[in-house]
């Protein structure tokens, strides 16, 4: 190992020289309800939530939340069919275009992109260069955004890419030595973790106490980070004054934090509550430093426990993707050479024979009406209505549910695809409803009720009193017109 000297920038108490890694005595490393989860419940798991991520890529070949952070969400399901050994296919490359084409402003965004696209074989030299240049110029670091203060959180995320692509001879960058006497050392509280606020040029002491005290995700980050750095001359350093520093201490009790957030359901958690974005998160941390360490197979024991019916995490493509990738790597096989894997079609109800250059109708790349069913109907408030829908794409005889949205009040849907009722609330009403065929294979039926208000009989046009008075003379003079014609006659 080599010893490094290096000038500090912080001195005295902030600089947490007395970290003991015994601070692991205060972890609670086994949950009583807590379990290792067998291969094929893993196995199980995995396939259920990558059909999920296939079946709610969106059209332009990205995921996303509903708030937006398009390109979190999109790396890391990149990333998570990356570990399933998913590195062809049409939902893979439209993924990796949509993820090339984003132009992401924040430091988080940029990270995430960089090593994604790097790890897939692109060209990330551009990419890098320009997150580089982003370094605040108080000890090279980053914040949120450029310009921003600096926080450990986004400057370990930047440093991790920056590590990647210097490794490999795509950028040459240096600033290791700073970040780690000016950013990580003196940052470490004294519970072994780190805090999304308290960088260099912020006063933690000024913070509120949630933001100072040391949180699970920038504990995360920052311990990848110095993973990544002690091997290129960091394993031993030195910040001057006669202080020496082990990385490997530094990120022991780093875990050692993130421990004390091990709850009894075997999840990490803030409060006492898990939660399956902190748990994978963890997980990740926790297996760089000690790949056997037996807090790993509780927290995947949490994550097959919380999956939902439909193979999410909260319906969450961001979580449900770090969470996949909390299951170790292997490369699934795909029979038809297609990239989708057999466990993914079988799940998603496809002949693993099949080859699929695109998915089926009804997941989220699909267009209604275009290579997706549309159905529109029209409905009359309070007026009796059924209209029979006619089934296509499978053999018949078909059976319908309700997947999702609302009918109209009043409307029903039979499971023979029948919708009937007495409609009692005007305007459009939009839903998806699921088709099974008599082979059980699976579509989906966008449809939509537009309910109209009945047009009232009081309401047609009717003729003021001297428009009838006018309307009854001409009538008088165009008969005796005709008397007069007819007497000549």
């Amino acid at each position: 190992m080599q010893l490094r000297s290096h000038t500090p920038a912080r001195t005295g108490a902030t600089i947490r020289t007395t970290l003991k890694v015994c601070l692991s005595s205060l972890a609670l490393v086994t949950a009583a309800s807590a379990s290792t989860p067998t291969p094929t419940q893993i196995n199980t798991s995995r396939a259920n939530g990558l059909a999920w991520l296939y079946k709610n890529q969106q059209g332009d070949g990205s995921w996303r939340l509903p708030g937006g952070l398009q390109v979190q969400a999109t790396s890391a399901a990149l990333d998570a069919m990356m570990n399933a050994g998913i590195k062809s296919g049409s939902t893979f490359y439209s993924g990796i275009a949509s993820l090339e084409n984003a132009h992401p402003s924040s430091t988080d965004g940029q990270s995430r992109q960089i090593n994604t696209l790097y790890q897939a074989g692109n060209n990330v030299y551009a990419l890098t260069a320009k997150l580089l240049s982003q370094a605040t110029a108080l000890y090279g670091a980053w914040g949120p955004l450029p310009g921003y203060s600096t926080s450990v959180a986004d400057t370990a995320m930047a440093t991790v890419a920056s590590v990647v692509a210097t490794a490999h001879a795509v950028v040459v960058w240096t600033g290791y030595d700073s970040l780690m006497c000016n950013v990580i050392v003196p940052q470490q509280r004294s519970s072994g973790g780190w805090s999304y606020v308290g960088s260099l040029g912020n006063n933690p002491a000024s913070a509120p106490t949630n933001a100072s005290s040391a949180s699970i995700l920038p504990t995360v980050y920052a311990i990848l980070m110095v993973q990544k750095v002690a091997p290129l001359g960091y394993s031993q350093f030195s910040c001057g004054m006669g202080t020496n520093y082990s990385a490997a201490t530094i990120v022991s009790n780093g875990v050692a934090f993130l421990k004390t957030k091990l709850n009894q359901d075997g999840g990490f958690g803030e409060n006492g509550t898990s939660g399956a974005l902190e748990t994978a998160m963890a997980y990740q941390a926790i297996k760089a430093v000690n790949p056997s360490d037996s807090a790993l197979g509780n927290a995947q024991g949490y994550l097959v426990a919380t999956q939902k019916s439909d193979g999410s995490w909260a319906g969450d493509p961001f979580q449900t993707a770090l969470a996949l990738q909390a299951y170790p790597a292997t490369t699934l096989v795909s029979t038809a050479g297609d990239g989708m894997p057999d466990v993914v079609k079988t799940a998603l109800n496809i002949n693993v024979s099949t080859p699929t250059g695109s998915l089926k109708p009804g997941n989220g790349q699909s267009v209604a009406g275009v290579n997706k069913p549309f159905v529109s109907v029209g409905a009359t408030l309070n007026q009796p209505m059924s209209y029979s829908l006619a089934g296509s794409g499978g053999t018949a005889p078909y059976q319908y549910a309700l997947a999702s949205g609302n009918l109209p009040p009043g409307l029903s849907v039979s499971s023979a695809g029948v919708i009937t009722g007495t409609p009692t609330a005007v305007g459009p009403f939009s839903f998806t409803l699921q088709q099974t065929d008599a082979n059980a294979n699976l579509s989906y039926v966008d449809t939509q009720v537009n309910v109209g208000a009945p047009v009232d009989s009081a309401d047609a046009p009717t003729l003021p009193q001297w428009g009838a008075i006018v309307m009854a003379l001409v009538l008088l003079a165009t008969m005796a017109l005709n008397d007069k014609q007819r007497r000549k006659h």
